[in-house]
Formats: C-alpha cells, structure tokens, sequence
C-alpha cells in the first residue's frame, strides 16, 4: 500500500534521512519510533507531502506521491497532529463539519443532514458528543486530541498518519485512543502510521515497528521481533528488562546503580 524507496532529505546540507526504504501493507498499525532527532517528524512530513524528497520515492497505491492532486491526496489521507495552530473560537461542530468539504461536490454546496449525523454518530463512538456544541478553545489538551483525531475520520481515508497522539493524554485516555484506531483498522480496514514515544503502548497496538537513528532505518519488523534488550540499549542506549504478559514484551527501564 505503502512504499518508499531509496528515498534520502537533506536540508542545508545536513543529512536528515539517508537511503530509506520500507513496504507497509495495508491494515497494519505502524509505530515509528526513535531517539529524538532520528528523522521522525521529518519521515512523517514527507509522507504527508509537506516535504519533498531530494531523491527516492514514496509511492501510495502503486503511484508516486508528488503526482497527486491536492484534493485526492486529502481525500486518501487523514493526520491528526501534535499540535494545532487553530485560535479561532468556533464551536466543535463547526471545526468538524470543516473536514467534509473535501467531499463537497463544489464550493457552493451547503452541508447536507447526512454530513450532520454522521458527525453526531462518530462524536458518540469516541465519546465527544457532548462537546459539539463547546468553543473548541475551551477544551483541554486530551478533548482537542479528540476532536482533531475526529476532524481527520470524517474524510473518511485509507492511511490514518498519527503524530505524537497520546501526548496530552493520561495512560487512561491514551489508550482508549489507540484502542479506538485499532478498532478502526478492522471495521474501517485503513492503515495508519504513528510516531511514538512509549514502548509499552507500541507494544500493546503496533503490528510493525520501525527503528530510526541518526536519520537511517536500523530495525523494521514486529514488535516481538524488535522490543529486545540488546536493541533498545542501541536504539536509546537504554537498560531495560523485558517482561511478557500475554505473549506481548513490555519494557521494564532499569534505574542506573551508581
């Protein structure tokens, strides 16, 4: 579904992704992982289009990124962000009937009772049908991650690209949202690719796990494959203990004895 070949980004002469190559299939939740400054926010900008490669190729669909059209691009992917630059003091329902307008057939076209109730129907499946009517600049961090996970659904794509999304969240919330994308993987059948910081939640969603440093791809593969001591230590440089309770690893960090 997903592949990106020999792909390399460097800017101002400085080397931030070199010769990347990975195939992603289809319905199979991602997690990109990595030190701080490996290349993962830079990955992500590129396979959003928000970058361009100095050379290689990202190839979606069996076509090469760079030759969609804005609109169909915007159509096929969805990304909820870290942040958001939104100050504008809308109510929450207005926010989300935003992301139907790619799907209007021409600018002149009002949002339909259908557009409408398809809204109230995902507001109540993530639990924020009581926020529609709220100014979306009063919400807390974890209800705005809410709702731009939301904003992104409605446009109903095939890649789901995810950065950072636990950021603001409790352990609790954090993974009822990655529950919720699981489930949308099986009953919506998309794709979706998500930088991470905590091992143990990669562990409990991921079905791959992609390892960056120093801008290169170090490890591709599974999380049972790669959440091992010896590679977190290189990874992070990290002592840990790896602990298994239903046949998943979870990641025990070792306090350094001095």
């Amino acid at each position: 579904m997903l592949e990106i070949k020999n792909l390399n980004f460097s800017y101002n002469e400085k080397i931030l992704l070199e010769n990347i190559n990975i195939n992603i299939k289809s319905q199979t939740f991602v997690g990109i992982l990595g030190p701080n400054g490996s290349g993962k926010s830079t990955l992500l900008k590129l396979m959003l289009k928000n970058l361009a490669p100095k050379t290689g190729e990202i190839i979606l669909f069996n076509k090469n990124i760079k030759d969609f059209q804005l609109k169909e691009f915007a159509k096929i992917c969805g990304f909820v962000p870290q942040n958001s630059e939104l100050k504008t003091p809308l109510k929450v329902l207005d926010v989300l009937l935003m992301s139907k307008y790619i799907h209007l057939k021409n600018s002149f076209n009002t949002y339909s009772k259908k557009d409408i109730l398809e809204i109230q129907e995902l507001a109540q499946m993530i639990k924020i049908n009581e926020l529609l009517q709220r100014d979306v600049l009063s919400l807390s961090g974890g209800e705005f991650q809410k709702i731009l996970l939301a904003r992104a659904l409605l446009k109903q794509p095939k890649i789901l690209f995810l950065d950072e999304p636990t950021s603001a969240l409790d352990l609790n919330h954090a993974i009822e949202l990655l529950n919720f994308c699981e489930t949308l993987i099986q009953k919506q059948k998309i794709t979706i690719i998500a930088i991470l910081h905590d091992l143990n939640l990669a562990s409990l969603f991921c079905n791959k796990l992609l390892f960056l440093k120093k801008g290169k791809v170090r490890y591709f593969g599974t999380t049972k494959e790669l959440l091992k001591q010896e590679i977190l230590k290189e990874i992070y440089n990290l002592n840990c203990k790896i602990i298994y309770e239903n046949s998943k690893p979870y990641i025990l960090a070792l306090k350094e004895i001095k």
